[in-house]
């Protein structure tokens, strides 16, 4: 696939309005794709207590985080239509059912890696913590980020940061993950913790990567995974964190790892569905 074809899939800027992805709101999402209905902004606003005036609010942008963490999706009719009829992603069936608030650690980090994701995450989120990685560093300052996102999209206005930051240390948010932390203007970026509780979701992840990027393939190189997907990039991992973490992955029998061939192959031994019904399964 095209880098301009997966730009066309990603969510634009400014999709968020300058509005943080608040939980509370995620989950009433969530609830109304469960309960297969369909709706227009308004309709949605007034079934779910999302706000929404008369012609701009939060509707649009929580609907565009829902897709953009790979919680939900919308049918193939709502696509382009002002009639919208979100789905259910396996993710979000799981989350609704086990963390509908959003409060775990691992849902928050799985929503942020989609986030990121270059074939269907947000495009700010893409440039910032896959694309843009070795000129941006661990921490910058914040004019660093603006100028680097200014580059991007030929703008030379100061806000095209947006509610990205603000968004991990906000309590109502994604605090609970906090992927980045902003102190007297430098931003400073946490790496996902290597964790045993967090290790089924991680594995979810991956073999959802290896099902939408790699979906021919038996085995896949880790380096593939990584340069096409963002699987090491994204999470912030070292080369010896990212095998630590295929270590536990093997050891929860989610994939295999041939250690024979240079780069190491890895191959899915369980599928994306019961994956993901299996996330929360080691919380303690």
């Amino acid at each position: 696939m095209s880098s301009s074809s997966k730009l066309a899939k990603r969510l634009p800027r400014n999709f968020h309005k300058s509005f943080k992805p608040e939980r509370h709101y995620i989950y009433a999402m969530l609830q109304f794709a469960a309960s297969g209905q369909t709706g227009d902004f308004q309709e949605i606003a007034s079934l779910t207590g999302i706000p929404m005036g008369s012609s701009s609010g939060k509707v649009p942008a929580i609907l565009d985080y829902c897709r953009g963490m790979g919680l939900i999706c919308l049918s193939a009719s709502s696509e382009g239509s002002s009639r919208k009829t979100p789905e259910l992603t396996p993710f979000g069936r799981i989350v609704l059912l086990e963390d509908p608030f959003l409060k775990c650690e691992i849902t928050q980090w799985i929503g942020h890696f989609n986030l990121c994701n270059p074939m269907s995450g947000a495009d700010v989120w893409y440039q910032t913590f896959f694309a843009g990685v070795q000129s941006l560093g661990s921490s910058y300052k914040r004019e660093q980020l603006e100028d680097h996102l200014s580059l991007i999209y030929g703008l030379s206005q100061r806000n095209l940061i947006g509610p990205m930051v603000g968004m991990y240390e906000d309590e109502a948010s994604f605090k609970n993950c906090s992927v980045l932390s902003e102190h007297e203007g430098i931003i400073s970026k946490k790496s996902a913790p290597i964790l045993d509780e967090l290790g089924r979701g991680y594995g979810a992840w991956l073999l959802q990567l290896l099902k939408d990027f790699f979906p021919t393939h038996k085995q896949v190189p880790v380096t593939d995974i990584d340069k096409v997907a963002g699987w090491r990039t994204i999470p912030g991992w070292s080369i010896s964190s990212a095998i630590s973490v295929l270590d536990l992955l093997e050891k929860k029998g989610l994939v295999n790892v041939d250690r024979h061939m240079e780069p190491w192959l890895v191959n899915a031994v369980v599928g994306t569905e019961q994956a993901w019904k299996d996330i929360y399964l080691d919380m303690i």
